[in-house]
């Protein structure tokens, strides 16, 4: 299992300076397939400087993968992104 890309990325309005927000649809190839996952994903910074990535999928996703691995995967390749500054800005 591999994070692809995230296509559509959008950063989203936030009033809370140390939280962004966006809305993406991540591309992921599964073992025999690759499915397209719309997610919405959180970057917090704590005062230590430490990030905490929230990924949220819609109601109603289903994808014949466990959730757990995806999420990782995930929160690893949005940091990534993060830390070469590849992220939008809201």
């Amino acid at each position: 299992m591999k994070v692809l890309e995230l296509a559509g990325l959008r950063g989203d309005d936030t009033f809370i300076y140390y939280r962004r927000s966006y809305t993406a649809t991540a591309k992921i190839q599964l073992v025999m397939q690759t499915v397209d996952i719309k997610i919405a994903f959180t970057i917090e910074m704590d005062p230590l400087g430490q990030k905490t990535i929230f990924v949220d999928y819609p109601a109603g996703t289903n994808f014949d993968y466990p959730v757990m691995p995806i999420t990782k995967a995930l929160k690893t390749f949005i940091l990534d992104l993060d830390n070469q500054g590849s992220l939008p800005s809201a």
